[in-house]
């Protein structure tokens, strides 16, 4: 199903190496999936004051997400992900593991918050998955 999603980085764009510009996709059902934390299925954080743990998390939990309705992590074509108190450097650690979780870095947008829904979590990601 992976072939549903083309990521393209066009000419007069930057092309980056931690995300893809555009991602164009043609399967029939699109998936929305809720920002995911870092709660484990009984609901307790992990890794609390850890960024880089709950990131972890996080993709483990993307991961279980798409998996339960028939996808793969090369079926996302899009996330967006939220960090409390974002630095420009987290942009870093924060690429590198997009790279390693997913097998093309899908359409990406980063932002900083204030806060999110606890105060124990620091970073939070939402996705968008096309199958057929």
């Amino acid at each position: 199903a992976d072939a549903d999603v083309r990521f393209v980085n066009p000419e007069g764009l930057f092309r980056p190496s931690t995300f893809s510009q555009i991602a164009v996709t043609k399967g029939d059902k699109v998936v929305y999936i809720s920002g995911q934390t870092a709660r484990d299925p009984t609901s307790k954080i992990v890794a609390v004051g850890d960024v880089k743990g709950q990131a972890e998390k996080v993709f483990e939990n993307l991961r279980a997400a798409i998996e339960s309705v028939g996808g793969s992590m090369g079926d996302v074509a899009k996330i967006t992900t939220f960090v409390v108190n974002l630095r420009p450097d987290d942009r870093v650690w924060i690429g590198e593991m997009v790279k390693r979780h997913f097998p093309v870095p899908p359409a990406h947008t980063l932002v900083g918050v204030s806060a999110l829904a606890a105060p124990e979590l620091l970073i939070e990601i939402e996705a968008i998955a096309v199958l057929d």
